[in-house]
């Protein structure tokens, strides 16, 4: 809940299309654990070739954008060391959205509650009512949109990229 509302918060520092990597430690199991919430580059061939070519472009550019990684992050935490709904969990993060305080706050709202839509009209258990919120973003129409929103600002990105994404759930280096 707290990455989520932090997208709309701390949004220039972080954002719902970013990348978190999350370190937790499960006091009942005594263990550390890393989740990377990093998005992968593009996969097209061609997206590598402009690269070499041009280098990786910066200043905001969408050219340079990973595959957005919170979404998946956040439904894996959810998975492993929660209790609550995606819905719970994102009920903050619309409130704050629903104030409307900038002009993106209307889309990204319409966006995260098709993810909860999703979620309560799955059937299954708990993991998969958040898989389905899940692969709404990765793999269903708001994946369609992003892949037209994609295209349209030049970015590289494209379906398969986001339906690739995975979070990693890894031993830490060192604790």
């Amino acid at each position: 809940a707290t990455i989520l509302a932090l997208a709309v918060t701390d949004y220039g520092s972080f954002a719902i299309g970013g990348e978190v990597p999350v370190i937790v430690y499960d006091a009942k199991s005594k263990q550390v654990k890393t989740l990377s919430g990093v998005g992968g580059a593009p996969m097209d061939p061609a997206a590598m070739e402009w690269f070499y070519q041009n280098g990786i472009p910066w200043k905001g550019s969408m050219k340079a954008a990973p595959v957005p990684g919170v979404i998946d992050l956040v439904v894996t935490l959810l998975k492993l060391h929660g209790t609550i709904s995606f819905e719970q969990a994102v009920t903050p993060t619309l409130a704050l959205l629903d104030r409307g305080k900038e002009p993106w706050h209307p889309n990204l709202a319409v966006t995260l509650r098709k993810l909860v839509e999703a979620e309560q009209s799955a059937s299954g258990n708990r993991e998969q009512k958040l898989s389905a919120a899940r692969d709404r973003f990765y793999i269903g129409d708001v994946a369609d949109e992003l892949e037209a929103w994609y295209i349209a600002t030049g970015a590289f990105l494209r379906k398969a990229d986001l339906a690739a994404q995975k979070t990693l759930v890894e031993d830490p280096v060192f604790v």
